[in-house]
């Protein structure tokens, strides 16, 4: 099976990518541009949308510095959803932070106070690597979390951002939409994309996958009438109504393989490398000119998950058997 090899950036880069806005490379895995956290500065307030996981801290401290902003002073954190690449972190910010609250949807609230079965669904996957991968995942006290409803809005570092529940990739997926400056940060309803390429990959994970929800989550997210999507995996992109109009069609390209693959008697190693054989073949000459760029693709979504997040679907629909007949 494809594996993507670790890269050598320690990340703790931050970019101002709009006023008051920067945009925090993690590092993950020593590759840069797979993970972001977004710093919201105002005098008195840091606000932080994503935290990458815990095995990251240092990056995001060091990201922070660089930025020019004390640490000490976050106090509020967004996160898209639970998974371990978008929220890991917040236990121990939370942890070392006192004054510091976590705004998640309410579906995810609970994992976030208790994150005991999470943990042990990703150590089912990662195993020996969940360490090295994500670091300490650490319990935040109920009342630091604060779960939101959809549409609901939160006032943060001097801007009003509005939460759009956008399911599809986690059934617990928020994205954040700033009206007054016309931008989404859209945790992975957004997709993936490296800079250099058009291609949006939409990361399609166990165990809650859904295609039609995620097709009316790509229409809100086009209603709002953004102009700029600030994407967790990848950065920053201007070109709005291009991006989404790839989004389902790509993931439409990945659900067919993968069933082609599953009905033919296929395992999940030999769709995976069918999927990542795909996404080398979508990227196409961007990677003449970046040479990680499949690295980054890989590490950002697995080709691995998107297999299993199709078996696993595709076996609820009744299109092929379940893995335990």
């Amino acid at each position: 099976m494809w594996e993507a090899e670790p890269g050598a950036f320690a990340g703790g880069t931050a970019t101002e990518v709009e006023e008051r806005v920067w945009a925090i490379d993690l590092g993950f895995q020593g590759w840069d541009q797979v993970i972001y956290a977004y710093l919201l500065a105002a005098p008195d307030e840091l606000a932080l949308i994503e935290t990458g996981p815990a095995s990251t801290l240092p990056a995001l401290r060091a990201g922070v510095a660089a930025a020019g902003f004390d640490f000490g002073q976050l106090s509020k954190i967004f996160v898209s959803h639970i998974h371990l690449d978008h929220s890991g972190g917040a236990g121990a910010i939370v942890r070392e932070l006192p004054e510091a609250e976590v705004y998640v949807h309410p579906a995810g609230a609970p994992h976030l106070a208790d994150p005991s079965r999470l943990v042990s669904s990703a150590a089912r996957l990662y195993g020996e690597r969940m360490d090295a991968l994500w670091g300490e995942v650490v319990p935040i006290p109920e009342e630091r979390v604060r779960p939101l409803n959809d549409g609901e809005t939160v006032e943060a570092a001097g801007r009003v951002l509005s939460a759009l529940f956008t399911p599809g990739h986690a059934s617990h997926q928020v994205a954040y939409w700033e009206p007054e400056r016309g931008a989404v940060f859209t945790g992975d309803v957004g997709g993936v994309r490296m800079p250099g390429s058009a291609y949006a990959l939409p990361p399609a994970p166990p165990p809650e996958l859904a295609p039609d929800d995620w097709a009316v989550s790509t229409e809100r997210l086009r209603q709002t009438g953004a102009r700029r999507l600030y994407l967790t995996h990848g950065g920053a992109f201007d070109d709005v109504g291009e991006h989404l109009d790839r989004l389902m069609p790509n993931l439409a390209e990945v659900e067919a393989i993968c069933r082609g693959a599953m009905l033919a008697g296929e395992d999940d190693e030999a769709a995976a490398a069918r999927i990542q054989a795909h996404t080398e073949g979508r990227i196409g000459a961007a990677r003449a000119d970046d040479p990680g760029i499949v690295q980054r693709y890989g590490w950002a979504s697995p080709s691995v998950l998107s297999a299993l997040g199709f078996r696993r679907l595709l076996a609820r629909r009744g299109e092929i058997p379940r893995a335990d007949r």
